[in-house]
Parts: C-alpha cells; sequence; structure tokens
C-alpha cells in the first residue's frame, strides 16, 4: 500500500509545491495565468505532437478500450445531469455544466504522470490512444448538449460549427493532427529539432502541475458540498469502475489497455471543468468546488485503483 502511494505522491508533491508558493505569495498569483498559457500553448502541445509521433498506432487504437473509458465518460455524464436536476433541482443548463465536471478528467496534466510512473513506458501507448479523443469528443459531448439545454442558445447548427472550429484551432488539437501527419507521412524531424522539441516537452508536466496548484488557492469549497461529493464519486469512483468492467470482464482485453482505460478514467477533474462552467455562466461555484475537492480525494482514490490494478 506504502509503495503504491508513494508512486502518486511526486505529482501531488509539485500540486502542492505550486498551492504553497501562491498561498504564502512566494509567486504571484498571476505567475499562475504565465505558467499556464506555457503549458497550454507550448509544453503540452509539444508533448503530444511528439506522442502522436512516435505513437504505434496498430497498438495504441484499441477500439473496445475506447468503448470501455468513453461509455463510463458518457455514463458519468448522464448521470450527473439526471441527479442534479432530480436531487438539487438544478436548471437544465447548470445540469449540464455538473455534468461536466464528472466527465472531464485530467487525462494530460495528471493522468500522464501518473500512469507512466506507476506502469512504466510501455502504457503510454494505449494512454495516448484515449487522450487523442479526449478533449475533442467530450467538449463536443458538453457544448451540443449545453446549447439543447439551455433556452437562451444558439442553434445547434450555429453551435456545432463554433464547436468544431475551436477545437480544430486548439493548440493541444492542432499538435495531435500535426503528430498524426508526421507519424502516418513517415515524415522524420532531423536531430537537434526532435531534442529541441523533447527538451520543451520535459517542461509540460512539472510547469503545469505548478501552475494549477497556484490556481487552486483562488477558488474556495462552496456550501454545494453534498452536490461536489456526488460529482466527485461519479468522477473518481464510477468512471473507472465502468472502464474496468467493461474492459476486463466484458471485452477481456490485455492487462495493460485495461490499466490505461481504469487510471486514466480515475483523474480527477482538471481546470477545464471550471473554464467551461464559466463560458456558460451555469454552475460556476460547484464547478470550483470540484475542482478543489476531487483533487484533493484524488490522492487516496488513485492510490486505492493503482492498488487494485497492480493486485489483478
Amino acid at each position: 500500500m506504502l509503495s503504491v502511494f508513494l508512486t502518486v505522491l511526486p505529482v501531488f508533491l509539485i500540486l502542492l509545491t505550486g498551492y504553497l508558493v501562491g498561498r504564502f505569495r512566494y509567486l504571484p498569483d498571476n505567475m499562475a495565468d504565465a505558467l499556464n498559457v506555457y503549458a497550454l500553448r507550448i509544453g503540452v502541445p509539444c508533448l503530444l505532437f511528439m506522442a502522436m509521433y512516435q505513437l504505434d498506432f496498430s497498438k495504441a487504437f484499441q477500439i473496445p478500450m475506447l468503448i470501455s473509458f468513453y461509455t463510463g465518460a458518457v455514463t458519468c455524464f448522464t448521470l450527473g445531469i439526471i441527479l442534479s436536476r432530480v436531487f438539487w433541482g438544478r436548471r437544465p443548463g447548470e445540469a449540464v455544466a455538473v455534468g461536466f465536471c464528472a466527465v472531464f478528467s485530467n487525462s494530460v496534466l495528471i493522468g500522464v504522470p501518473i500512469a507512466q510512473l506507476a506502469f512504466g513506458d510501455a502504457v503510454m501507448t494505449p494512454v495516448f490512444g484515449i487522450i487523442a479523443f479526449h478533449a475533442s469528443s467530450l467538449y463536443a459531448l458538453g457544448m451540443t448538449t449545453m446549447e439543447f439545454a439551455r433556452q437562451d442558445g444558439r442553434g445547434i447548427g450555429e453551435t456545432l460549427k463554433a464547436s468544431f472550429s475551436s477545437v480544430i484551432v486548439n493548440p493541444l488539437m492542432i499538435a495531435i493532427l500535426v503528430g498524426v501527419a508526421f507519424n502516418l507521412s513517415g515524415l522524420k524531424l532531423f536531430g537537434a529539432l526532435e531534442q529541441s522539441i523533447d527538451m520543451i516537452r520535459m517542461t509540460a508536466i512539472p510547469v503545469s502541475l505548478v501552475g494549477i496548484g497556484i490556481v487552486l488557492n483562488r477558488y474556495r469549497i462552496s456550501s454545494e458540498f453534498t452536490e461536489t461529493m456526488l460529482v466527485s464519486v461519479l468522477a473518481l469512483g464510477l468512471h473507472p469502475l465502468i472502464a474496468y468492467i467493461l474492459s476486463y470482464h466484458v471485452f477481456g482485453l490485455d492487462l495493460l489497455f485495461v490499466k490505461a482505460a481504469v487510471i486514466i478514467a480515475a483523474m480527477p477533474p482538471g481546470m477545464n471543468v471550471y473554464i467551461f462552467a464559466n463560458m456558460y455562466n451555469r454552475a460556476v461555484g460547484l464547478s470550483a468546488s470540484v475542482l478543489v475537492i476531487a483533487n484533493i480525494l484524488s490522492v487516496f482514490t488513485i492510490t486505492g485503483w493503482l492498488l487494485f490494478l497492480q493486485n489483478l
């Protein structure tokens, strides 16, 4: 148990470092924005480009694994919407924002380092197979559902067009598409350029985690504690449970793919849930609470899932 906890500890210690340097003003609050902009526009795109550039597509895109992961995601999204409507009387648009909190796991910034630390480089191929579709598919799901739900929304055609445009111009998606293009075309980077991109890639995760840690100082736990806990249970418990049942018991996948699907599903919600809530001005307080509470709880839930997976 201790060895498993120590596996995830480095990631959360970096998060804690960011939180503490922000809490005690060692770094100014606006430094978080600079770090996160660097990570999302330079560091993480380089990480994703190199991942796609080097990816073995025949091994990465296992359809049963993707079905296992995304079935769990859509189930949690739907349940989040229904339960927030039934038990907390949320308006339709607010309920969609609650559902989005339950579906959007932090697959890259926390998922990638934890998966690699826990299971080694071999698991990264299926992990990046999941990540290749993660942001685009879940944002499309959330934005389309929101437009159906809220009364002041745009037409669905206009929304789908705007959603597609925003996904395509996103630096993360551009990096994925360019990396895929290089991979499939057989184009090779010359040595110095590849080494430079690789050096930037290695900065992505620590810089991002420090930035997220600083940002957590901005948010406070709201009075919506029981709803926050429900969303956290869906994101940290139900999503990986469904991914496990389908990948292991239904599809009988190799353990490498089971581990990839389950551990990425077990990641806590990331900044995207708060950005989504702010975008539509729906359930903003709850999304901030989920961001704080779920990340704290995930230290223990991820440890539990890792222990479970290592004993399969």
